[in-house]
């Protein structure tokens, strides 16, 4: 899978929760730093080019700075 990191707003996170569980198999969402709001997405193999077309949707809607995070096994 692949790991993507965003900082966003914490009135957001719920949002994209409920969005992006909509996509269920493509991809899983969690918090990986609550106080800085950083969200971390792993993409599951194969869904990269749809996920990439939803979050370049969501990304007109919500405010998701990309960021830089240490990765976490399993995460490429």
């Amino acid at each position: 899978m692949i790991c993507r990191y965003f900082k966003v707003a914490h009135r957001d996170m719920v949002y994209l929760k409920f969005i992006l569980e909509a996509y269920e198999g493509m991809n899983v969402m969690s918090t990986v730093d609550n106080k800085a709001g950083i969200i971390r997405i792993a993409i599951m193999a194969g869904f990269e080019a749809d996920m990439d077309a939803l979050l370049a949707d969501l990304g007109k809607r919500v405010v998701m700075e990309a960021v830089e995070w240490d990765d976490e096994p399993g995460c490429f």
